[in-house]
């Protein structure tokens, strides 16, 4: 009677998902003589559980170790290769500038920085991919005693976000101040005010970080090696970052706005006086056309920089978004997401960054009639010395000439560099590189 009785009791406690030792009270309870014997025997199996639990967790952290090892060993690669294809591509928009007629106007003068801020932020995410995800993680090898060096890395990482943010904020004004004081517009933006701009766009919200970070007490760089840095994580770090960027981005967008009004009213009253008339019409409709040009080059700057907007909108809001309402104290938390869908989310995350940085000077080139020029006189250029250095190399500059072949030398040069010239084509916006007369000397096509 007590063996059934037992049975039932285990069937009716499986069914409730009740665990061991309650088992054994009700069989203690059942069986009063042997109560000794079972709690040495459950204790026995309770430590046996504990471990076998205690291995199968140990086995599965090193497992998931080894999966986000190998998504850091092969997901953080690519990611740093973008940014160097961002950094080669910016710095060709940059070097292009020596091949731009002078004067600069103050809109190219700030696109031009506003690529080497992009190449500046490419650079600093990259180091920050290698240094905070590929070397540690990756490679498992831990970085000892850089913790300054990377909290200084952070400092200059956050600035220079909004580095690129005073950059479109600058071009706002830029476009606003000329829509609305065209005639003023030269003498307020000169170039020694325009150098001024961008050299307080460059320092202010660096400076701005590190004075921050340093302020802190207890954290940032007031802590002993810099390892206190939990401020970053809360909400109150979080949401000033977060005002430098949506500050500066709603001014623009009220700005953009205002300037589609006044383009708007403009064309209005270009249809209202084409339809009229008027007795003053060949002086007034002159001064309308020039007024009309004036107002098309700054109608396709603005589209050139609502589309570096757009890309701006899309590379850098996830990821601030994703700054402002995830974090210790924050709306959001990642406390149930997978280490892999962590690593997924913040891998799309500097991906949108790093196209960002990448699709701006496609823009330029694409849009900017300036850099677009500048950029196939520096390919020209390049093809000309790429033929110069092929030529002397082939030849042999150390070969010691006769008089007589030293004079024939030089002409052939003097006629190569003569040659070496930017022709513009017909439709006056394309240069090509201009054909070499290239005959046979010896061996060497000169």
């Amino acid at each position: 009677m007590k063996t059934e009785e037992t049975v039932t009791i285990r069937r009716a406690y499986r069914m409730l998902n009740l665990s061991i030792p309650d088992i054994a009270t009700v069989n203690s309870s059942v069986f009063e003589g042997s109560i000794e014997s079972t709690s040495v025997s459950i204790e026995s199996r309770n430590v046996t559980m504990i471990n076998e639990s205690a291995t199968q967790s140990v086995n599965i952290s090193s497992q998931i170790e080894n999966v986000d090892g190998i998504l850091y060993l092969y997901g953080t690669p690519p990611l740093i290769l973008f940014c160097i294809i961002s950094i080669v591509v910016n710095i060709k928009v940059l070097m292009s500038v020596f091949w731009i007629r002078r004067p600069l106007s103050p809109t190219l003068y700030i696109s031009l920085s506003l690529a080497g801020a992009d190449a500046f932020s490419s650079s600093i995410l990259g180091i920050g991919l290698v240094l905070n995800s590929f070397i540690p993680f990756g490679l498992g090898i831990k970085l000892k005693g850089m913790d300054c060096f990377l909290l200084a890395l952070e400092v200059v990482r956050l600035g220079s976000v909004i580095i690129t943010v005073f950059h479109l904020m600058a071009l706002a004004v830029n476009h606003y101040l000329g829509i609305l004081k065209p005639l003023h517009y030269l003498s307020i933006l000169t170039y020694r005010n325009t150098t001024i701009l961008l050299v307080l766009l460059w320092m202010l919200p660096i400076s701005f970080f590190a004075l921050y970070f340093n302020l802190i007490e207890n954290n940032g760089f007031q802590s002993e090696g810099c390892k206190n840095n939990t401020f970053l994580s809360y909400k109150q770090f979080r949401m000033l970052f977060s005002s430098l960027f949506f500050g500066p981005f709603a001014l623009m967008v009220c700005i953009y706005v205002h300037i589609f009004c006044i383009v708007k009213r403009h064309q209005a009253t270009r249809l209202r006086f084409r339809r009229t008339g008027s007795s003053v019409r060949a002086r007034a409709s002159e001064a309308l056309r020039s007024n009309s040009r004036q107002m098309a080059r700054n109608v396709k700057a603005i589209h050139t920089t609502l589309y570096i907007l757009g890309s701006f909108v899309i590379g850098w809001m996830p990821g601030v978004m994703m700054y402002m309402l995830v974090c210790n104290d924050c709306v959001l938390q990642l406390n149930g997401v997978s280490a892999r869908g962590v690593f997924l989310i913040y891998a799309t995350i500097n991906g949108l960054i790093i196209l960002k940085t990448l699709v701006n000077p496609i823009i330029y080139a694409a849009r900017m009639h300036e850099i677009k020029i500048a950029t196939r006189r520096m390919h020209d250029a390049f093809c000309g010395w790429s033929k110069l250095t092929y030529f002397t190399t082939d030849r042999g500059i150390s070969r010691m000439f006769s008089s007589e072949e030293s004079r024939h030398w030089q002409s052939k040069t003097s006629r190569l560099f003569q040659n070496m010239s930017v022709r513009k084509a017909r439709n006056g916006s394309t240069y090509t590189c201009a054909g070499y007369n290239i005959h046979e000397y010896g061996n060497t096509p000169v």
